[in-house]
């Protein structure tokens, strides 16, 4: 005879919330988004038409707007903006640079805090003063709250924002091309200064010297979505230019981030997450590069990797030092034998050769900071001493043993290719490059102007025209951040009976109203 189980009764008080309800309480409904771009491109354009957007489409009231000027302008004080010349708008623009870097010397995401700041005073605002009360969620129509901070400098900015925001944070960078954005500050900003005042405005607030300093060239890249302002909102007629598509990649973000429609990767936008990918493959002590090669049809032809080319094909990676039948692979990557950059330090030695051959800087005291001053010049640019194969390299490479054809290819890269890479590109008959991050080193333009352009109005496939040339061009859509977030299947798409309907996340993918250990006791049932 068996024994009875020992039953367990479970009484009133221990009942507590499902997990997945308590978490869809505790989800805070909200979005912030924040844009960042170049001076000249357009962020407080693209702000206000972001605004318009969640208005229409989120049916969404709770906006609240952050300007960062408007805070650097709090900082400075009334009397001293009062005594700055009105009309110098360029003078009064330096001013703001300057109080900019005075707030981030002693923390450099000074300035984030102030904008956190301000969005905890707007959510209270929203809120009757009060904390944010829990929202309905049950409501599929209920409208979050959203927040859109024009614009961000610096990279720290960034990393806050992102750290203490989680999902609920989207950076969304402007594109602009370099001529359009001075044509703009002539015409508009800055039409009372001279060319070359505006060059060192736009030069200082792309990268400045001090480590505080403007540096959008640096947050420019973080962003999760790339939008281009450089063609005109209407052409010279007054009509609307067909080539602006703003709202419409706007409109799209906007799509992906509600829910709201089934929206799936374009053929770029897999190209930059394969070239991602390969990205992290790379030990290169000194940066990781990665490179996806795409035929017409955005089919994956090769990826490449920045790594030590290893005999027999390829470069080195994790797990080639394992036991290959009878053979042993050694992993001869930098980090594994020398431990050290061969390209800085082969820099170094040519520096300190040029000092030895040169009586005048001998007699320098201060070596190292002559070593360093000389390491600023054309001779801290130098390329060819690195031992790792470039990512655009591996890629064209890897093409080429594998048979592959690469005329009318797109390349896709993480970074700006050297001209050492440039040439080779040119070479291998790819006719669209497409890059998030700047590389300041690369001379491409400089020597391949004949075969490179990077203006895309009036481009000419290089395939196909013989007067074409190679399109070198920031990559605009969803950055490989976001990839995963924006197109992962994370809910329902049809009911019961296979009719498409689209419900919510099973599980909020959002920002928590309260902290982890918070949600822990609320899991456990306490209070």
């Amino acid at each position: 005879m068996s024994v009875p189980a020992h039953v367990i009764s479970i009484k009133p008080e221990d009942v507590r919330k499902p997990a997945r309800l308590l978490f869809n309480e505790l989800e805070a409904n909200e979005l912030i988004f924040a844009v960042v771009g170049p001076v000249g491109s357009g962020t407080t354009f693209v702000a206000d038409a972001l605004e318009n957007l969640v208005r229409k489409e989120l049916n969404a009231t709770n906006i609240a707007r952050i300007k960062a000027s408007n805070i650097i302008a709090e900082f400075i004080g009334a009397e001293e903006l009062a005594r700055l010349e009105p009309n110098n708008r360029l003078t009064r623009a330096r001013k703001f640079q300057d109080a900019g870097d005075e707030l981030r010397k002693q923390d450099e995401a000074e300035l984030a805090v102030r904008i956190s700041s301000s969005i905890k005073a707007a959510r209270h605002g929203f809120h009757g003063g009060k904390e944010a009360a829990t929202p309905v969620i049950d409501e599929k129509k209920a409208a979050p709250t959203i927040y859109i901070v024009d614009s961000l400098k610096h990279p720290t900015e960034v990393e806050l924002l992102r750290g203490l925001y989680r999902e609920a944070f989207c950076l969304i960078g402007v594109v602009c091309e370099e001529r359009t954005r001075l044509q703009r500050l002539q015409d508009e900003k800055c039409k009372d200064s001279t060319k070359s005042q505006i060059l060192e405005f736009m030069a200082r607030d792309e990268d400045e010297d001090l480590s505080w300093g403007q540096k959008v060239a640096e947050t420019f890249h973080l962003a999760d979505f790339f939008v281009d302002n450089t063609p005109p909102r209407v052409t010279q007629d007054q009509v609307p230019n067909p080539d602006w598509v703003v709202n419409d990649k706007l409109g799209r973000l906007v799509d992906i981030l509600s829910g709201k429609k089934i929206v799936r990767p374009e053929p770029s936008e897999t190209g930059m997450f394969h070239a991602k990918g390969a990205q992290l493959r790379s030990s290169c002590l000194s940066r990781q590069v990665g490179a996806a090669l795409t035929d017409g049809r955005g089919n994956v032809i090769a990826t490449g990797t920045n790594e030590v080319p290893m005999a027999g094909g390829g470069v080195y990676g994790s797990g080639f030092d394992k036991m290959d039948g009878d053979q042993f692979e050694p992993d001869h990557r930098c980090h594994q034998t020398n431990q050290y950059c061969s390209n800085s330090r082969t820099q170094t030695k040519i520096v300190e050769e040029v000092i030895k051959a040169i009586p005048q800087l001998a007699a320098v005291v201060d070596k190292a900071d002559l070593i360093k001053a000389l390491k600023k010049t054309a001779l801290g640019r130098l390329l060819e001493f690195s031992r790792a194969v470039h990512a655009e390299m591996d890629a064209l490479l890897t093409a080429a043993r594998q048979g592959a054809c690469t005329v009318g290819a797109k390349l896709f890269v993480t970074t700006f290719p050297c001209h050492y890479c440039a040439r080779h590109i040119v070479t291998a008959g790819v006719e669209e490059v497409q890059y998030i991050e700047p590389y300041p080193k690369s001379r491409a333009f400089e020597l391949h102007s004949d075969a490179i352009q990077q203006i895309a109005s009036g481009w000419k496939s290089p395939s196909k025209n013989r007067n074409g040339k190679v399109l070198f061009r920031l990559f605009t859509g969803v950055a490989p951040r976001l990839y995963r977030r924006a197109f992962m299947k994370d809910r329902k798409l049809k009911n019961g009976v296979g009719d498409m309907e689209i419900g919510r996340p099973m599980w909020t993918t959002g920002l928590l109203r309260e902290s982890y250990t918070s949600v822990e006791n609320k899991l456990e049932g306490s209070p």
